[in-house]
């Protein structure tokens, strides 16, 4: 084996490593365990604890990969949305997209809670948030530049946006209504657009 097959397979097996520790986070969260140590972690990972702490040194640096991995699902899912779309439709196939993607992790990541708020987040340049925050705000923008809402304060109508489709809603709506996710999408589509009034007569 040469030394870049040799690095190539150290890599793979950290990344093996690491979605094994993080999976192992979402079965304790759907548990409602939220005050796991690392070397219960590498327990029900099935991993070694030194290996473990190579990856998080603290149970809320494990929690905070869990969540920043459901964003980037979420990201990825939005990415899947043609860009080529009306505005308007496209902003409701993405608020369609949020639904399902939650309806994955939303019964996990209910459980994790940052003591910052996402314009915070946003501020001290939290890479996922930063992300979301561009993804969520080029939509508003093409809403606004074709006229189906008024201009918004972009950080207030994202973090409004991001308030309607929070997981916890979502999975609330869902297991204690009974919601199917048509349901649940229509209901926050039509919440998020009275709220920042899009599809209102705009003044140009």
């Amino acid at each position: 084996m040469t030394g870049a097959d040799e690095g190539v397979r150290l890599r793979s097996d950290a990344l093996r490593s690491r979605t094994l520790l993080t999976d192992a986070v979402e079965r304790f969260l759907r548990c409602g365990r939220v005050d796991f140590s690392i070397p219960e972690l590498a327990s029900e990972a099935g991993v070694g604890v030194a290996t473990a702490y190579r990856h998080y040194a603290t149970p809320a640096e494990a929690l905070y990969a869990h969540s920043a991995r459901a964003i980037r699902q979420l990201l990825g899912a939005f990415g899947e949305v043609e860009t080529n779309l009306d505005p308007l439709t496209r902003f409701r196939r993405s608020c369609a997209m949020w639904v399902s993607q939650a309806q994955t992790w939303g019964e996990a990541c209910r459980h994790i809670r940052s003591p910052e708020g996402m314009i915070e987040r946003l501020h001290a340049g939290d890479p996922v948030i930063v992300q979301l925050y561009d993804v969520l705000g080029r939509v508003l923008d093409d809403l606004f530049a074709t006229g189906h809402m008024p201009k918004p304060d972009p950080e207030a109508a994202v973090l409004l946006w991001t308030t309607i489709f929070d997981e916890r809603v979502i999975y609330d709506l869902g297991e204690h209504r009974g919601w199917s996710a048509e349901t649940i999408t229509d209901y926050l589509t039509h919440a998020t657009e009275g709220a920042l009034r899009i599809g209102a007569a705009v003044a140009r």
